[in-house]
């Protein structure tokens, strides 16, 4: 079996190559149909071996040629070659398609060489269809092709392939800049190479010599399958888990959990049942992510795309109909969104408990953040002093300010204490505001009575609002502290994160964690092979093979570049990657100083 990429590769050309190799040594080998599509090179190498003349059948008033399968029986040689395994045979033919054409001869004890195209492989038709949105009608079954004694894999790269189409070796002059622009463009041809790739390797049908080949070239291993299970804090959570991993193993697949935690701003401890979870994830040999995200089916199935993943696991969920209906159904939108990827909802194994599923293992409430001590003892001190004299301050003015500008003015000392020293510091400045302004500015004047309804509603309106705007305040406030904090470990993280991958050199799982840190499209480390860059490493959705083609890049090495390029990145994410590639820089600079001094010493020492 000739497998290719795509139309133009060759496939028929090594074909026919194979066949006269194999009859120059002895073999009997008949040529049963070869698809040359008049080119002379390959119209030259199929007469050059003996042909079997094909069997002509009439459909709708015209002729066909297809291959003559009692010819071949009769004939009844050593090797069969039979080009386009894949071909719907005409109605009226001796079968529907041509791979059961080739089974027939199979079992009559003649070999078969053939060859296809990977667009045609059953398993991968949807997601040929979803790269290049052309429909495959003509598919092979692909237990025909993996039951092959060999399959020779047809590497060819899409520059190459494309500079074959324009120069008209596969298409006429006339149709190839419309080909180019159609199927053929480099994104449809990468896409289709790694299809291919990824078929071979998760079968094991990768030959040592071509897989030492591609790795020459600098063609990277093909990205495995992924399976993706979002791991939740219900009951079912560690079942939902296991089945993701016999899932992830059948299908020899790496298995990626993720949770997805509502962002809040808080620096949440981590939930006994998501630390439990991890290490089992662990123990099945898959990865650990963590997404932040409101709506948390559109985070999760986002990310399976991002990575990907043909399949994602969802354990059932056992949220009352109330509850459905007041936060909508979590699988519900995961199916109606997931498009081409495959989702699994694992069924409860028990009856619910009494206890609420979100309520085990729930994490303790966050501890709130402590303002200095100085500062919330002028906070108290300013929640007395502040309404008092601005209120004070203001009564010559009173009668045209009246009531409701007075509980305005206070307002303002209610949100500066609330800024110093929080929410309880504000309340007593609301309740002082409130007794200054009655005392001065509602009649009868210098007493706390109120003699007309609407200064109170006026002051029970301001003490609702100042409670609220003082709250949010405060929340803000220790929000901020909580931030700066935050920031300060992320930032921490990024230097130890490039501290990992400069002492590690940039392999695979560090670049695959960094992709998905920062959300990038897509991560590389590069080694310059003289005038052309070579691929040590990469992740994502594309592939970089240079650094110009990256919106970040910081060398590594000498000769060695980390780049990096993303659509999704933040202003804030942004500001942690910059963080991230200074202390790769840094690193780098001290890797350089480090060789110098040694250079030094060693010389020192040789005087």
């Amino acid at each position: 079996m000739f497998l290719a990429a795509a139309p133009g590769a060759g496939k028929t050309y090594e074909m026919l190559a194979e066949g006269r190799r194999l009859a120059d040594s002895g073999a009997d080998v008949v040529v049963g149909l070869a698809e040359t599509h008049g080119r002379g090179d390959i119209d030259a190498m199929a007469a050059a071996l003996e042909q079997v003349p094909q069997r002509q059948v009439s459909y709708h008033g015209s002729a066909f040629a297809e291959l003559d399968v009692d010819a071949v029986l009769a004939r009844h040689p050593a090797v069969a070659l039979v080009d386009e395994l894949a071909h719907a045979c005409v109605p009226g033919s001796r079968h529907a398609k041509r791979w059961q054409d080739v089974e027939e001869l199979l079992d009559a004890g003649i070999d078969v060489i053939t060859s296809l195209n990977v667009q045609h492989l059953e398993s991968l038709n949807d997601a040929v269809e979803a790269v290049t949105s052309v429909a495959q009608r003509e598919t092979v079954p692909d237990a025909v092709v993996a039951a092959a004694a060999r399959v020779q894999y047809i590497d060819i790269t899409p520059q190459q392939l494309r500079t074959r189409i324009s120069g008209g070796g596969v298409v006429g002059a006339d149709q190839a800049e419309r080909a180019l622009a159609g199927f053929y463009t480099p994104e449809h041809l990468a896409a289709l190479r790694g299809l291919a790739l990824g078929w071979l390797e998760e079968r094991d049908l990768l030959d040592a010599a071509t897989r030492a080949a591609l790795s020459r070239a600098g063609v990277p291993p093909a990205p495995a399958e992924r399976v993706v299970a979002a791991l939740t804090g219900a009951p079912e959570g560690e079942h939902v888990l296991r089945r993701a991993a016999q899932i992830a193993a059948s299908a020899r697949a790496e298995l990626i959990g993720i949770h997805v935690a509502e962002p809040s701003g808080l620096n949440e401890a981590e939930p006994a049942w998501l630390a439990s979870q991890r290490r089992l994830l662990a123990e099945f040999g898959g990865r650990y992510e963590e997404l932040a995200g409101i709506d948390v089916a559109t985070t999760v199935i986002d990310y399976a795309r991002a990575e990907n993943a043909r399949q994602l696991v969802l354990g059932a969920t056992r949220w009352s109909r109330r509850r459905e209906l007041l936060h909508g159904s979590v699988i519900n939108k995961a199916i109606r969104s997931a498009g081409p990827i495959e989702v699994h909802v694992i069924p409860a194994r028990r009856p619910p408990s009494r206890v609420e599923p979100v309520a085990i293992g729930a994490p303790p409430p966050p501890r709130r953040i402590a303002l200095p001590a100085q500062r919330r003892a002028a906070a108290w001190v300013l929640a007395v002093i502040a309404p008092i004299l601005l209120t004070v301050a203001l009564t010559p003015l009173r009668s045209s300010l009246g009531l409701a500008g007075a509980l305005l003015v206070a307002l303002v000392a209610v949100v500066a204490t609330a800024l110093l020293g929080g929410l309880r510091p504000a309340l007593l400045a609301t309740a002082v505001g409130v007794l200054a302004a009655d005392f001065l500015y509602t009649r009868p004047l210098y007493s706390f009575r109120v003699a007309r309804l609407v200064d109170v509603v006026g002051l029970v309106t301001f003490v609702v609002v100042a409670a609220v705007v003082g709250g949010l305040v405060d929340r803000l406030t220790r929000q901020g502290v909580r931030a700066a904090r935050s920031k300060a470990e992320a930032d921490d993280l990024a230097r130890l994160a490039a501290e990992t991958i400069t002492a590690a050199g940039g392999g695979d799982q560090a670049i695959g964690a960094i992709r998905a840190a920062f959300d990038l499209d897509a991560v590389a480390v590069l080694r310059r092979d003289g005038q052309a860059w070579q691929v040590e490493a990469w992740a994502g959705t594309t592939q970089l093979r240079h650094p110009d083609q990256a919106d970040y890049s910081v060398e590594l090495a000498s000769g060695r570049v980390l780049a990096l390029t993303g659509s999704r990145v933040t202003g804030q994410e942004a500001a942690l990657l910059q963080v991230f590639l200074g202390q790769l820089r840094v690193r780098r600079e001290q890797a350089v100083l480090h060789v110098i001094g040694q250079d030094r010493q060693r010389k020192d020492s040789d005087r």
